[in-house]
């Protein structure tokens, strides 16, 4: 009985064949070039999924299929975020003789998953880092584990299987900027939550919500607002909460842009930041220093996060999902007082 031959690879001319166009369209779309009309696009990237097509490294590397290059998946809506992860991963690229790929990915544009195994194909990224709400997007990771594309993520709803995790226990790191407001002597604290689609703003509520319990304090209605992490949304959300009877006497928001703009409606209003509303954040960006007063917050070592994410995936061991978990800091500074007599 003799061998089997092995199938054959499909090729671009398969793609364009099925799709009803020319390989030079295909390869304008596998490569994102501008200037293809998105039906087209759609049509080749419909065809290429169909067919399972998937790029020769061969044909593309002859030292291998390695590309040396770690790709960094970010939506959020925080800048200052994602440069602290670019730098750290960055850091790890530049010790290990990678580079580093950023690339945004816009969820809300109806192309964006075609857009996205585009990327894939033509970066053949040796690993991804995935960074909320992408980490938990359940599409995305379909697609990077259709792709055979290894990656690691920063503070994800749960521990994907044999994915290394990068996380903050921000459940309790929330705690303890609620228990140093208790000790100051609040009662009445606020809190302005992050987007719901972003598991690191769930644990900082569930952890607001802990601390007041602990220290016996009611939880009403009037005491939190929503909020999208950015400084307009802790603004509107500050002047919601402050138009409340009895005022609250502290406000905890669920990140730093997200406190300046509470406290830029506290001051607005003509009240006294700490004097009569204390005023704390999270992250310790650099916004949480330069504003007066420097604002109380929470630190979390985001480069370091980010460049042990990227080291991960440059080791032998980036499949074995081993989680590991960093230290926060609790940040005091002027924004944060006892409560006023």
């Amino acid at each position: 009985m003799g061998l089997s031959r092995p199938p054959r690879a499909i090729t671009i001319d398969d793609v364009a064949e099925k799709a009803g166009v020319s390989a030079k369209t295909v390869s304008r779309v596998l490569n994102n070039e501008p200037n293809v009309r998105p039906a087209k696009r759609e049509l080749v990237m419909k065809a290429a999924r169909e067919l399972g097509y998937r790029p020769n490294p061969a044909a593309r590397s002859l030292a291998g299929a390695r590309s040396f290059l770690i790709a960094h998946l970010h939506d959020n809506p925080v800048p200052e975020y994602i440069t602290a992860v670019n730098t750290g991963i960055y850091e790890a690229c530049r010790a290990n003789g990678y580079f580093l790929l950023p690339e945004p990915v816009d969820r809300n544009a109806p192309d964006f998953l075609d857009r996205l195994q585009s990327f894939l194909m033509t970066s053949r990224a040796d690993g991804v880092v995935l960074t909320p709400p992408l980490c938990d997007d359940a599409d995305i990771l379909a697609l990077l584990k259709d792709n055979g594309t290894a990656y690691a993520s920063l503070s994800p709803a749960r521990q994907p299987e044999n994915t290394p995790v990068m996380r903050l226990d921000d459940r309790l790191a929330a705690m303890e900027m609620v228990r140093h407001l208790v000790e100051l002597g609040h009662q009445r604290i606020a809190f302005i939550a992050g987007p719901a689609g972003h598991h690191a703003s769930t644990g900082r509520h569930e952890g607001y919500l802990d601390a007041m319990h602990e220290a016996g304090l009611k939880v009403t209605p009037d005491l939190i607002a929503e909020g999208d992490y950015s400084l307009r949304s802790g603004l509107e959300a500050a002047r919601t909460l402050i138009a409340s009877d009895p005022k609250p006497t502290a406000i905890f928001a669920a990140n730093d842009d997200m406190a300046v703009g509470a406290m830029t409606a506290v001051m607005a209003a003509g009240l006294q930041v700490p004097g009569e509303i204390s005023i704390a954040g999270y992250d310790d960006t650099r916004l949480a220093s330069a504003v007066w007063p420097p604002l109380t917050t929470i630190r979390q070592p985001v480069v370091e996060m980010g460049r042990r994410a990227a080291e991960r995936l440059m080791s032998s061991d980036n499949g074995d999902g081993t989680e590991e978990v960093f230290d926060f800091e609790l940040i005091i500074r002027q924004s944060t007082g006892k409560v006023s007599a």
